[in-house]
């Protein structure tokens, strides 16, 4: 009796580890034309968010590479959920890119590219 249930406990945490497990993230490589921030919760991007449009080109120039989200507390969507002041960080950091024309890569978690992992900025 023992024996099952140690073996049953295994099956399921392996299941929800499964189940949670994020997908592999995507690198988009380019430039912020727009970063917009929301305080509005919001129940796929969470309790307040940031969007970065992201361009091809520098200054809003060549084509729209998607939108991406710095995630509030509480988003569905799978990504990194950060911090009130880290989201207001992340906003300025992106409008000074975005003003600047500086070049961005962005790790973005899953196919659906929706939350921001991580950013990193260029000198150009």
């Amino acid at each position: 009796m023992k024996r099952a249930s140690i073996v049953v406990s295994a099956v399921m945490m392996s299941v929800g580890f499964a189940s949670t497990a994020l997908a592999t993230p995507i690198y988009v490589n380019g430039y912020i034309c727009e970063a917009t921030y929301t305080k509005q919760p919001n129940v796929l991007f969470g309790q307040g968010y940031v969007v970065v449009q992201v361009n091809a080109g520098a200054n809003c120039t060549g084509s729209s590479l998607g939108k991406y989200y710095y995630l509030g507390s509480g988003a569905s969507s799978a990504g990194h959920q950060y911090s009130e002041a880290e989201r207001l960080s992340l906003f300025e950091r992106a409008t000074r890119a975005a003003t600047q024309g500086t070049s961005v890569e962005l790790r973005v978690e899953g196919t659906a590219g929706v939350g921001i992992i991580d950013t990193a900025y260029r000198g150009d």
